[in-house]
């Protein structure tokens, strides 16, 4: 692709970059919770991630521009780390494109790179591994019921028989139940948890403007499911959720439900986030819920890593899983809290 002349790249810290960056996310469409300044504030806290901005500038006018972090034992730059997506700003697609093509022809030589959520252009690879799902809330909850599959209704029904209460709020003591559930729901499936730390930031850095709410489900006074929704104007992402291991209770299907009656009077999508395709179970719940996909390409240069999902693991990884499941969730606690940084 041919840049000309009059165009100009440039790939500096975002500290030196951070008016120009929020003067485009006003500027440019597409800006998503993944471009705030508050969703970067929070990485580069809890992770001490060092943040970059790459723009591509024509005669004088940024046309595209995006922001990316980078992992301490890694060279790659990634868009973003811990983020579902994070495509560049741009004044159109073109513009887009050839701001990846700038970055291979007047970056660094031996730069890697990834961007979730657009294709690669020539010498870029593109993975469509994932998709997003969405659930519309601009309809009555009588038609959002409806779209609820037959299994999921079913499930509310049984709830309704059993001693379930639904509690929500953006307290530091909701999170700290949340994140009980999470520990026990991490290590079921093979994972490192995020550290404490980060979740206290979540509270610190979203609460304060009312843009934060955990929901916790209990059965017979016992937490048995939570979930974390982050309001972006309005689009509500459902961030993290949780739930007891073999759990025979049906909390999870009536606090969503909930969720979703509560959220439909004040916003108009909500975004059920990313997965992967091979990840059939947490595929079937989204659908479920009425939720519809949209793929979700990766672009990486110069080639795709041989793991570039934490929900479907395969080789030494996948040993590494099975072996975590079984360690005493104090254990995993602690050493997800110290590499968990490593793995964006």
């Amino acid at each position: 692709m041919n840049l000309g002349s009059a165009t100009e790249f440039r790939l500096q810290p975002f500290a030196e970059s951070r008016a120009r960056w929020g003067k485009l996310i006003e500027d440019f469409p597409g800006a998503t919770l993944y471009h705030r300044d508050s969703w970067l504030a929070l990485l580069a806290t809890a992770y001490r991630l060092p943040l970059w901005m790459a723009t591509l500038t024509e005669r004088g006018t940024v046309i595209a521009a995006s922001v990316f972090s980078r992992s301490p034992l890694s060279r790659r730059l990634v868009a973003l780390s811990f983020s579902d997506s994070c495509p560049p700003l741009s004044c159109d697609s073109e513009a887009a494109d050839r701001l990846l093509s700038a970055m291979v022809a007047r970056g660094p030589s031996n730069a890697k790179y990834e961007i979730r959520g657009i294709r690669g252009v020539e010498s870029w690879a593109t993975v469509d591994r994932f998709v997003n799902w969405q659930l519309d809330l601009a309809r009555p909850v009588m038609q959002l019921e409806k779209g609820l599959a037959p299994n999921f209704r079913r499930n509310l029904k049984r709830a309704a028989h059993e001693s379930i209460t639904v509690e929500r709020g953006s307290s530091v003591e909701l999170m700290k139940r949340f994140y009980a559930i999470q520990l026990d729901s991490r290590r079921r499936l093979g994972l490192p948890p995020q550290p404490w730390r980060f979740f206290q930031l979540v509270q610190e850095f979203f609460a304060t403007n009312e843009n934060l709410e955990v929901w916790v489900a209990q059965e017979n006074g016992k937490d048995k499911a939570s979930a974390v929704f982050i309001r972006d104007g309005d689009v509500i992402h459902y961030k993290w959720g949780a739930r007891t291991v073999n759990d025979a209770s049906h909390a999870n299907h009536l606090l969503f439900w909930s969720a979703i009656q509560h959220f439909v009077s004040s916003a108009k999508v909500l975004n059920l986030g990313r997965a992967d395709v091979r990840n059939l179970g947490l595929m079937r719940f989204k659908k479920e819920l009425g939720g519809s996909p949209a793929a979700l390409p990766f672009a990486f240069y110069p080639r795709a890593p041989k793991q570039v999902s934490a929900e479907v693991l395969t080789g030494a990884r996948k040993t590494i899983s099975a072996i975590w499941t079984q360690l005493p969730i104090s254990v995993t606690r602690v050493l997800g809290g110290a590499i968990y940084r490593y793995l964006g």
